[in-house]
C-alpha cells in the first residue's frame, strides 16, 4: 500500500461492536487501528462489486422507505393530533 503524502483528519462514529472488532483485530495482525481504517477504506474503494452492490441496495431501500412513509403518514398525523391534544389537556390543568 502506498503511503500517502498528505494527511487529513477526520472523527467517524462507530459502535462498540465495531471498535471492538478494529482493537482485536489491529492488535492481531500488530498494526494500528489506522492502519487497519486505511486498508479497509482501500478495499472498499478498490472493489467495485461492493459499491455496486451497496448502492443498489440503498436505491431499493429508497424505494421501501418512500412507500412505507406513505403507507404510514395517517398514523402519524393521527398520533400528532392526539399528542397535540395531550399537551393542550396538560397545559389546561396546570
Amino acid at each position: 500500500m502506498e503511503k500517502a503524502t498528505n494527511s487529513k483528519h477526520f472523527s467517524v462514529m462507530i459502535n462498540d461492536q465495531i471498535a471492538d472488532r478494529l482493537e482485536q483485530f489491529s492488535a492481531t495482525v500488530g498494526i494500528s487501528e489506522s492502519a487497519a481504517v486505511e486498508i479497509a477504506i482501500n478495499y472498499f474503494f478498490d472493489d467495485p462489486k461492493v459499491i455496486d452492490g451497496l448502492m443498489k441496495g440503498y436505491r431499493e431501500m429508497g424505494s421501501l422507505n418512500r412507500e412505507i412513509s406513505k403507507d404510514f403518514s395517517c398514523c402519524e398525523e393521527d398520533a400528532d393530533i392526539h399528542l397535540t391534544q395531550y399537551r393542550q389537556r396538560l397545559r389546561n390543568l396546570q
